[in-house]
């Protein structure tokens, strides 16, 4: 689930592509006190999000328990964030791949792992397409909400070392934060024509309205 540290008194809310694996990896650390390691159990593998902390929507958040905790939480340019999705999880992961995704390409009529270009022309049959690729790609607000002024703190991906002092602080311990899920090509916003970035933007109007302060 989001991160929920009643010892210390903080919660973190988690947005996927906003560095999500690593920070719930540097909380599962500070609350244990060893380092989280995969592990397979009766043949299913278990990893940060299904053995640690899974992410909540915003309308899933305990607020009484955490009426008083710090709040934290990420954000990052809605573009940015689908395109470091589409290279992570379409082309480092394949998961867009006849292999894995088969039956929402059929069901769609759709290319297997396609390019940038028609990944963004049929964007909302292809997040249909795996439910990876959905979760990745939704809006931000809709896993932190629409107001900015419920967290103590927002951050951005930039201000990491920010944060671990900032928790470190607080916490009272050396909090580090490494780096994962990063592999697969770089795009960047200027890749995308006028009109696709139009596009997206129309499709993450809800997190430019509520963060746009924060990109």
């Amino acid at each position: 689930m989001t991160v929920i540290l009643d010892k210390h008194k903080i919660f973190y809310a988690s947005v996927p592509k906003t560095g999500c694996s690593s920070l719930k990896l540097a909380f599962f650390e500070l609350e244990n006190g060893f380092p989280f390691q995969p592990f397979r159990t009766n043949g299913v593998s278990k990893h940060i999000h299904n053995a640690g902390y899974r992410t909540l929507i915003r309308s899933g958040f305990p607020d009484e328990r955490i009426k008083d905790y710090h709040r934290i939480a990420f954000v990052r340019e809605p573009i940015a964030r689908l395109l470091s999705a589409y290279g992570n999880r379409v082309i480092y992961h394949q998961e867009l791949s006849l292999k894995k995704a088969a039956a929402g390409l059929r069901e769609h009529k759709l290319e297997p792992t396609p390019d940038l270009d028609q990944f963004i022309d049929r964007f909302a049959y292809y997040r249909q397409a795996h439910p990876s690729i959905l979760h990745h790609t939704r809006p931000s607000t809709i896993f932190l909400g629409m107001d900015p002024g419920y967290y103590s703190r927002i951050y951005t991906l930039p201000e990491m070392d920010q944060f671990a002092h900032d928790i470190s602080e607080r916490v009272g311990q050396e909090v580090t934060v490494g780096r994962s899920q990063t592999r697969g090509p770089k795009f960047k916003v200027e890749d995308l024509t006028k009109k696709q970035r139009q596009k997206l933007r129309k499709f993450y109007k809800a997190d430019y309205d509520a963060f746009e302060a924060y990109f």
